[in-house]
């Protein structure tokens, strides 16, 4: 396999055949998405007008994958411990009934768009396109990083971590490798059986306990609000970290020394000092975990089950946006255990009574705009698991997401529930 490069370089904009159709066709209905539409396929590039994409040809500066050496930097650090199969690359397909009451057109791509180092060109709207979301500076700025460390070949391959999900579209390689996941949706690979909508996975470490590193921001439309962890086989609480993947890598470096043999640690205390002395010549703060928590704490309007909190707009005057959950916590957790635990439909349905109230609650919270609350209560069923749980968890988050507009959670949480799974245990064969 062969090594990718991020470098910045200059490029002109082709116009594609749907472009060239969308300009001459004057019978076409325009697109209901306008500008923030980022279709790619050809099917609804064909049916509707696209009046907004330039196609005068104009230099931009694009983000390019570009082949270095013989080894595959997503290899660097892996975790060689994972007891996953290897699995033939999938073809990436997307829900095409994900809908329309929601207001995103995500239909099924199609053509080059499932190679996953062809469509788009530029690698920023290519990961955009797959994920709904926009990864920041940090992101690229690590997989240089990476990319440093294979070229000086000083480390080979440390079983400690291995860089997944948008990653792997950086890395070009990965077309022709095999992926560990088999899911067959980007939405869905390396999501894990907890993760709400806000947490991108983008590094794996010990699979047979689940533990995954990412992103976790409050709106689609924004950069993440800190790179957080969680270990699945322990539950569902997502641990804030850091606000940047140096930070984050770091912190876990120094955990993983005190447990590994000393042969090990000088190469992990190699690989720390290389992270911090490269993120310090780039102006990257190094900080201490704690000081993210703070910052968290001062932002959430509540912990839920997740403990690193939601935020919501509050107008600071009426207070309008957010009102508690009539029920603490513990007793929520209590109600959800009763109904997981019904021995027949009719005990379900008895139990389910108590959770009901509360979702009526959540419908007067919305009319009166106090959004938070059904955006709480949803996922904190989804923390807790439960397929039971998952028409409620539609709703509520879905009403949530429409309201705070927030609609591509909405996407990727459809997803996660039609094929929810726990990675850490599929690992130990449980």
């Amino acid at each position: 396999m062969m090594n990718s490069k991020l470098e910045p370089t200059k490029r002109k904009r082709i116009k594609t055949d749907e472009e060239y159709s969308d300009e001459h066709s004057e019978h076409k209905p325009l697109c209901k998405y306008g500008e923030k539409c980022y279709q790619k396929n050809s099917y609804h590039l064909q049916k509707f007008k696209h009046p907004h994409r330039d196609p005068v040809v104009k230099p931009e500066l694009e983000l390019q994958v570009k082949e270095k050496s013989d080894e595959s930097i997503t290899c660097l650090m892996s975790s060689g411990s994972t007891g996953m199969k290897e699995q033939e690359t999938p073809a990436e397909s997307t829900p095409s009934s994900v809908t329309a009451e929601h207001g995103i057109d995500y239909q099924e791509s199609k053509g080059d768009d499932n190679e996953l180092a062809h469509s788009p060109l530029d690698v920023k709207e290519n990961i955009k396109q797959k994920f709904l979301v926009e990864m920041p500076d940090d992101f690229y700025q690590f997989w240089s990083f990476c990319q440093s460390i294979c070229q000086q070949n000083t480390l080979g391959k440390l079983e400690i971590i291995e860089l997944v999900g948008p990653f792997e579209l950086l890395d070009k390689t990965q077309k022709e490798s095999k992926l560990k996941d088999k899911s067959d949706n980007l939405l869905t690979q390396w999501r894990f059986y907890y993760d709400p909508p806000e947490f991108q996975t983008v590094m794996v470490g010990d699979l047979s306990k689940g533990y995954h590193i990412g992103y976790f921001r409050d709106a689609p439309n924004e950069m993440p609000a800190f790179v957080g962890s969680n270990t699945e086989s322990e539950g569902c609480v997502l641990t804030p970290m850091s606000d940047n993947l140096f930070s984050a890598v770091s912190q876990m470096l120094s955990v993983t020394v005190k447990k590994v043999d000393p042969f090990k640690k000088s190469q992990l205390m190699s690989l720390k000092k290389q992270l911090e002395d490269w993120a310090n010549k780039n102006g990257i703060l190094i900080e201490p975990q704690n000081q993210i928590l703070k910052k968290r704490k001062k932002l959430m309007v509540a912990k839920t089950f997740y403990e690193c909190g939601i935020v919501v707009p509050v107008d600071k005057r009426t207070n309008v946006g957010y009102r508690q959950i009539p029920e603490t916590s513990a007793n929520i957790k209590k109600i959800c255990k009763k109904i997981v635990e019904s021995q027949n439909l009719a005990e379900q349905n008895k139990n389910s009574d108590a959770l009901q109230e509360l979702v009526t609650y959540v419908q007067y919270a919305n009319d009166e705009s106090d959004y938070g609350m059904g955006l709480e209560l949803g996922l904190d069923l989804l923390a807790f698991g439960g397929e039971v749980f998952h028409p409620t968890i539609l709703h509520l988050l879905g009403v949530a997401y429409e309201l705070l507009e927030r609609k591509e959670f909405f996407v990727m949480l459809k997803t996660h529930l039609n094929n929810r799974r726990r990675l850490a245990t599929a690992e130990t064969g449980n």
